[in-house]
């Protein structure tokens, strides 16, 4: 019973990796991997949002949530936080409008929790560890 989309979201598989919880013949070997490069700031973002994307992006592509696959969903993220910004400049003035703060806040939460920008969903994200950040032991590799 249920649809594709009912249940827990999976693991992804790196983590089921590292944790040791996966069977090798329910690896997903053919998961797409995002490609690698530099982040770019796309072209159309509105000047609002382009503040908005120069506060939240150094934090995410220093977590490692903010890939190249992911700019247009960062982009909508981002228009969408301008939006709530610029309505809450208003609050107390008749442009202000409480509707439109109510929703984007319903809407924005789960692009904050795809890109870990919440306590909680930092907790169920795991990204690949940075090998240059972590400091070598002068031991490292002496017992090969």
């Amino acid at each position: 019973m249920g649809v594709e989309n009912s249940g827990r979201r999976p693991k992804p598989t790196a983590l089921k990796l590292l944790l040791g919880t996966v069977r090798k013949d329910r690896l997903n070997a053919l998961e797409p991997k995002p490609p690698v490069g530099e982040v770019q700031i796309p072209e159309g973002i509105s000047p609002a949002a382009r503040v908005v994307w120069g506060e939240i992006a150094p934090v995410c592509l220093y977590m490692g949530t903010l890939t190249a696959a992911d700019v247009r969903p960062f982009w909508m993220m981002c228009e969408m936080q301008a939006t709530w910004e610029l309505n809450c400049k208003v609050k107390g003035t008749p442009e202000f409008n409480v509707r439109l703060e109510r929703e984007l806040a319903n809407t924005m939460r789960p692009y904050y929790e795809y890109f870990g920008m919440t306590p909680s969903s930092r907790a169920r994200i795991s990204v690949p560890k940075k090998t240059e950040e972590e400091p070598q032991s002068k031991w490292a590799g002496s017992l090969k």
